[in-house]
């Protein structure tokens, strides 16, 4: 086991507000001299490394290539002030133990109009905790289709490094369903976030929600448009099916064509305790 800080951890917890998240290293960004070090956490977060602390940022480096599952405790300002090694997390990135080359072609299901698609969004779940997008998403996504046969899609904004440092942003992820929509005789997409909107949104007037001066998020179709260029502008658009649960899902379907065509129970499962702070068998 790993212990970073301990003590003054103890001491200056009462004095600070923290975060606490079991996760584990997406990537590690290094910035340019003198740069806080970026940690990029398998659940969306960006934690930070501050300059001459070479002991932590080895030990995490040590840790993103072991797939090591770590409790962090952050600060205000994101910075790691604890560190202690788990077992599991809701965060975790577990790889299938076999890989299913799938060919299906998925097929959404096209709302009948947009006063159907605003009831599905008003009787949705909320919590006004934090938790993990991916989470929400699964949860909303796998009600929608056990309560209402909806087959909806699940959409992911990247924020680029660039971005993240510019504006000290703490993500570089987010995911939220959306839906096809019958509206004024034609299908339209529209985001189904309820944790931070009122209602269903086009994809820009969602992106815009989080993105300071509103930028244009470019549509990308594999995930290595955006890990090949995570300099590049300031966020990326990705379309996906209902079943994915991170950004590894689409990582692992352009590596190796795997591609879930189920919902998987165990992150079901995850998802509605991380959530919702519900434990279900089924």
């Amino acid at each position: 086991m790993f212990v970073f800080g301990l003590a003054a951890w103890f001491i200056s917890l009462p004095l600070l507000a923290t975060t606490q998240v079991a996760t584990q290293i997406y990537d590690i960004d290094f910035g340019k001299d003198g740069e806080e070090t970026l940690i990029l956490l398998n659940s969306g977060q960006v934690a930070k490394v501050p300059s001459g602390k070479s002991g932590l940022l080895n030990r995490l480096i040590e840790s993103k290539s072991t797939q090591q599952t770590f409790n962090f405790v952050l600060d205000e300002d994101r910075t790691i002030i604890e560190m202690e090694e788990t077992e599991s997390s809701a965060a975790t990135v577990n790889l299938p133990e076999e890989i299913t080359m799938n060919k299906a072609v998925y097929v959404p299901t096209t709302i009948a109009s947009m006063d159907v698609a605003k009831k599905y969004f008003k009787n949705a779940r909320y919590n006004a905790k934090d938790s993990q997008c991916f989470n929400r998403a699964m949860v909303w996504s796998y009600e929608w289709w056990r309560n209402h046969s909806l087959r909806s899609n699940k959409i992911l904004v990247y924020f680029t490094r660039t971005y993240i440092r510019r504006y000290n942003f703490e993500w570089w992820f987010h995911i939220a369903p959306y839906v096809h929509v019958m509206h004024n005789g034609k299908v339209v997409e529209r985001v189904m976030d309820v944790k931070y909107s009122s209602g269903p949104r086009t994809f820009k007037e969602w992106t815009d929600i989080f993105l300071q001066k509103d930028p244009d998020c470019p549509v990308i179709t594999k995930y290595s448009d955006y890990a090949d260029y995570p300099y590049t502008g300031d966020c990326y658009l990705q379309r996906t099916n209902m079943y994915t649960y991170q950004p590894a899902d689409l990582q692992m379907n352009e590596a190796w064509g795997y591609e879930k065509d189920k919902f998987l129970m165990d992150e079901v499962r995850g998802a509605y305790l991380e959530a919702f702070d519900e434990v279900i068998s089924n």
